[in-house]
């Protein structure tokens, strides 16, 4: 009774496995260690019910499977009402079947005055089921669902807001909220009782069979059903004699003998209850043979069930993509239609029609194939390009492991990508030490063991394979090109991490088709056929797409138009919210198509009337009647689009092509020839506008290589910031050039260029260094020699200004070469570690996607491995600098002693956070203390190998994972150590190992001001780059400080020369060597044949620029600001 009790009490917020594990690994042990009597063998299930009762839930609609009977037994035996968790609206259609026989009334929070319906309900003993509940329960509801009542003479009175109201006992009350994972406050979780009717794979694998089953043989799914339905029948038949006798028995009166209607009843009961044993029996019997009609079936539920549960995931990705169960059904059962193969072909598209039916096995080999396919492509319509393959690689090895196909520890290594860093590197000549420490990684692994001594040993035909530009298309050295297909990606995750998206794309294709990955057009039309008045079209808005424009063409084909009085488009925004509400109201009664655009710019709105009309959008609806919508997913921090909206809708992305080619193309179609034609110096202004275009899309394709600013950046080589450059400032610009044209004699090209950079595009631009990029353009190509033969990059010059529109249009199109970094000005290596870069992001969205599972397949769980890191960390973790004792060893306080000291500092509060937080987890995960919040994220975070939150709140910007952070860490206690030691200017400075570096570099100028006697406001830092390495300097500088550990990006230092140069091929990052910093007078501050360069102190650059640095070179600045050339004080 005890264990029943605790499974009511607290099980109910849980799935399947976890409430396993409570009752036999948790309270039962528990029970018997504590001596409590209890039958043996006994169940909570028994006690809580029975088979009639779970006869009875089953013909009320109540699935069968066990996850969802204990979710029954739990909400009849509670004494607290009960909240459902139920996403896929499960556990609702079992509580209106069954409650609608006596009275149900149903309610959503957002109705206007929902609060009378409830009243009428408890004083009238109703039950009302509260739907699709928010996380904010309005407080008003408190006492309702906290039963709070007061008796008061004979009655009960229950007090809501200012009224009292009579209780009558009879009243019910039913919640559900369709949020799969919600946080209510705690008194919500005190007073209700949470039940999780989230879907289980293998529950809704028995619903996708019945499904199935019926599509294919009505006949056999019908003839179960009966057969569930008559055992159902039986049992409660039984159960209700086996009642009506005990109570006969239990009331009769003298001798029973005697009782001639009792005798009766009991030879009537022997006489049903044999009939009904013989037809049970052959029950049973027929049920066995149907049951191995239908399993044939299974492998389609199989596949069904798992693209259910990776579509469910998706909102890891973006949380636009959340899918309804009812969409899904409507899909999956399209995609049966469209199989080849069975008795009926005509929903079957004409060109794959086979004309015959195929035997069973083909057959269902192909509707596994047709389903997934439809769903898949369903799923891609509305899917960001840049999602589409992660999509479609999950998919693949989520079949692949069904199957048993992928071993777990590979397919962890290939999403994780670890390394073993500090391993001697004999090939550092062609192997990166990155690479290197990837191959020890993966060394560990079966199958990898003799890749190092491989790659050394065959070291020829390895770096001809490492240096093709698509080795994917290559087979791999030696005896490695006989391994399986999935192998070979651990080596391209290992070697050439930059081609692994290219080569995963691939894989993909020879597992499960190339339709998977080809990219799928924007298609309204088709789309539309899968609308209906209750289910609308969400388009998500892209920069440069116009979805007023396909709506309305597509509206004309079908004779939906705004003339014939059956369309209409709202705009929203201020004052908007009505005209739309009623447009769609209007539609909704009479018939007609209503465009909503922009829905995220009134979002309460959106979040409101419009999301409670869409959800009863069935009720009432004309046939003709459909609704389309348009919104920009709203950024990370602001409140995002309604869940019910985005799961009941039809989702469609638009996105502009990518490419600078697109790009240039759509900009210049932005003008026509009339306004061309419209400028006195036609030439000129052509080959302005050619320019302008070019400039802007430059300025767009660009951020591709990297914007520092976006959230997860490791890289900023395009922009700093990311800025919001559209076609208003484009046309802005166009019409500025030709009223500068008309009113000067020769081109202004200054006063063009100012307009231009610092006002149309330059106004966006917040970063310095983002507005001289953004100039540098301009200087390159908005000058004298425009108005002759330009080239814009190698290979394409600048059409003719005679040429017309259309001309330069197909200009484009024949003679604009394939886009290589070059096109923006990068060096080519640009294009590595964009594609780097773009491997990682894959990596870790795949990540996002896997199943929250605790450990299994041979993985560790996240506490265990947090716990190995835990003790790892704590090994390996230095002691505390002892302030005092540094203090004391001060003779004067000099500005280079300050920073060693302010170092040690913050040094000192870092590691006591390590510490304490160490500490604490550890407890934690003894059981010796509750788990808080910060201590599950800092668990997190070392099982996953990242720096914690808390940590990098105190510590100095990094990119590192924490293994290499942790390195990194402990080198910068090195430093300080010596440092501290004896206090004096250490020869030469690791400038990356210190957490302020402007302090460092402010000391040197205090100090040579101090001795100068200069105002410090008029002293500024210069470098001078030496030919030395940290350890060939002997002694500090007289005249300022040695420092070293800066890295080049986007060129190298030549040390011969002196001055900067291009990058070699394949070589990203170029260490610096040692740097002189001295302080000067800002009159003597040489800047002559000196690149202005930004030192910064990752490679995301966004906000973390510690000084600028003066490099010596041969070429214009132009070309190194285009090359994005900076130096990091930290590389990962």
């Amino acid at each position: 009774m005890l264990l029943a009790a605790a499974v009511v009490s607290y099980a109910g917020p849980f799935n399947m496995m976890f409430r396993e594990s409570l009752v036999n690994e948790k309270w039962l042990p528990d029970l018997i260690e504590r001596a409590v009597p209890m039958s043996q063998g006994i169940k909570p299930m028994d006690l809580l019910t029975d088979d009639a009762t779970k006869a009875k839930w089953a013909n009320e609609g109540l699935p069968t499977d066990p996850l969802s009977v204990e979710n029954g037994a739990i909400m009849t035996a509670a004494s607290r009402w009960a909240l459902m968790i139920d996403p896929q609206l499960q556990g609702i259609k079992w509580i209106m079947n069954r409650e609608e026989p006596h009275g149900l009334v149903i309610i959503q929070q957002s109705q206007p005055k929902y609060i009378d319906k409830v009243i009428y309900c408890i004083e009238n003993g109703l039950p009302l089921l509260l739907e699709n509940l928010p996380v904010d329960v309005d407080a008003v509801l408190d006492p309702v669902i906290g039963k709070q009542t007061i008796k008061k003479g004979r009655g009960l009175i229950m007090k809501i807001g200012d009224s009292e109201v009579e209780y009558d006992p009879k009243f019910r009350l039913y919640m559900q909220t369709k949020l799969a994972n919600p946080h209510y406050k705690p008194e919500i979780n005190a007073q209700a009782t949470l039940v999780n009717f989230c879907v289980t794979e293998k529950g809704l694998e028995d619903q996708l069979l019945a499904l199935v089953v019926e599509h294919e043989r009505p006949d056999l799914q019908e003839q179960a059903k009966t057969l569930v339905r008559q055992l159902n029948e039986y049992n409660i038949t039984l159960i209700d004699l086996e009642n009506s006798l005990l109570f006969r028995l239990a009331n009769s009166q003298g001798d029973i003998l005697e009782d001639i209607e009792l005798i009766e009843n009991l030879e009537e009961t022997k006489r049903t209850a044999t009939e009904i044993e013989s037809k049970v029996k052959l029950a049973k019997t027929t049920e066995v043979s149907i049951g191995k009609a239908r399993e044939v079936y299974r492998t389609v539920a199989t596949r069904g069930s798992l693209v259910y549960f990776l579509i469910d995931n998706l909102n890891a990705l973006d949380r636009v993509y959340h899918y309804s169960m009812a969409n899904f059904v409507y899909v999956l059962i399209k995609g049966m239609d469209m199989t080849p193969g069975g008795k009926d072909e005509s929903k079957v598209p004409e060109a794959q029609r086979l004309g015959v039916e195929e035997p069973l096995e083909k057959r269902v080999e192909l509707l596994i194939e047709t389903t997934c396919y439809t769903v898949f492509s369903y799923v891609a319509q509305g899917l960001f390009e840049r999602h589409k393959l992660i999509v479609a690689t999950q998919l693949c090895m989520s079949i692949l492991k069904s199957k048993g196909e992928m071993q777990y520890l590979k397919f962890d290594f290939l999403l994780r990508g670890p390394k073993v860093m500090g391993v001697d590197n004999p090939l550092s000549d062609w192997v990166s030490d990155s690479v290197w420490g990837s191959v020890q990684a993966l060394k560990e692994l079966d199958d990898y063991s003799n890749l190092p001594d491989d790659l050394i040993g065959a070291s020829k035909r390895w770096r001809e394979w490492m240096e093709l530009e698509r080795p994917e298309d290559e087979p791999l050295p030696g005896d490695w090109k006989r391994m399986p297909e999935f192998d070979r990606l651990l080596l391209f995750r290992t070697l050439r991490p930059d081609r692994l998206t290219s080569a995963m794309s691939r894989f993909v294709t020879n597992m499960i088709g190339g339709q998977y990955v080809a990219s799928q057009a924007y298609d309204l039309e088709r789309s539309f056929a899968d609308s209906s008045p209750g289910v609308p079209i969400f388009v998500f808005l892209s920069p440069g797409v116009d979805v007023a424009a396909s709506v309305e063409a597509l509206g004309r084909k079908i004779g939906y138009t705004s003339d014939a009085g059956k369309y209409t488009s709202v705009s929203l925004g201020q004052g908007q919210e009505p005209i739309a509400m009623n447009n769609l109201s209007q539609a909704h009664k009479n018939g007609g198509w209503v465009l909503l655009q922009n829905i995220h710019l009134t979002i309460d709105w959106t979040s409101g009337p419009l999301e409670k009309k869409v959800d009863k959008l069935t009720e009432g609806a004309h046939p003709d009647f459909r609704l389309f919508l348009s919104a920009e997913p709203p950024p990370a921090l602001e409140k995002g689009l309604p869940i019910s909206l985005l799961q009941n809708s039809i989702k469609l992305t638009n996105e502009p092509p990518e490419g600078l080619k697109a790009n240039l193309r759509r900009a210049y179609c932005q003008f026509n020839e009339e306004m061309l034609e419209s400028c006195a110096k036609q030439a000129e202004f052509r080959s302005i506008i050619f320019a302008l275009c070019y400039y802007h899309a430059a300025l767009l394709e660009r951020k591709k290589f990297g914007v520092g600013n976006i959230p997860g950046s490791t890289s900023g080589i395009g922009w700093n910031m990311n800025y919001p450059f559209n076609a208003g400032d484009l046309l802005c610009c166009g019409q500025a050039a030709n009223n500068y044209l008309e009113n000067n004699v020769r081109v202004p090209w200054d006063d063009i260029r100012y307009i231009f950079g610092e006002i149309m595009y330059g106004g966006h631009i917040v970063e310095d260094w983002d507005r001289r990029l953004a100039n540098a353009y301009l200087s390159k190509y908005l000058n004298e020699s425009l108005l002759e033969v330009v080239e814009f990059f190698p290979g394409f010059n600048a059409p003719g200004n005679s040429l017309s529109h259309k001309q330069v249009l197909e200009y484009l199109d024949e003679a604009m070469p394939p886009e290589t970094p070059l096109a923006f000005g990068l060096h080519p290596n640009a294009e590595i570690g964009f594609k780097l870069r773009e491997a990682e992001t894959f990596c870790n969205s795949l990540v996002l996607l896997q199943p929250r599972e605790a450990g299994g397949e041979g993985g560790m769980s996240v506490e265990e491995k947090a716990k190995m890191v835990l003790d790892d960390l704590v090994e390996r973790l230095p002691d505390q600098f002892d302030m005092e004792d540094i203090r004391g060893r001060v003779d004067e306080y000099s500005p280079y002693v300050m920073v060693a000291i302010q170092e040690s500092e913050r040094m000192n509060t870092l590691l006591a956070e390590m510490k304490r937080s160490l500490a604490e987890l550890d407890l934690g995960l003894k059981g010796d203390l509750t788990m808080s919040e910060p201590m599950e994220r800092l668990m997190k975070s070392l099982a996953t190998d990242l720096v914690p939150g808390s940590w990098r709140l105190l510590a100095y910007p990094s990119l590192r994972p924490l293994g290499s952070w942790l390195q990194n860490l402990l080198m910068r206690v090195s430093q300080l150590s010596e440092w501290t030691a004896d206090l004096g200017v250490p020869k030469v400075v690791w400038l990356s190992g210190l957490f302020n570096p402007q302090s460092f570099l402010t000391a040197v100028m205090q100090t040579t001001a101090r001795r100068n006697d200069w105002p410090l406001d008029k002293t500024v830092i210069v470098t001078e780059v030496t030919k030395k390495q940290p350890d060939q300097i002997d002694a500090p500088s007289r005249d300022g400080a040695f420092i070293h550990g800066l890295t080049l990006e986007g060129c190298r230092w030549d040390d011969k020369a002196g001055v900067l140069d291009d990058s070699k091929p394949k070589e990203l990052f170029c260490p610096m060597p040692v740097i002189l910093v001295r302080a000067v007078t800002v009159d003597k501050a040489e800047m002559k044949d000196a690149y202005q360069c930004p030192v910064y102190t990752t490679e995301a650059r966004f906000r973390e620029e510690v000084f600028t640095a003066q490099l010596k070179h041969k070429h214009s600045w132009i070309k190194w600001t285009l090359a994005g050339v900076c130096m990091f004080l930290d590389v990962v």
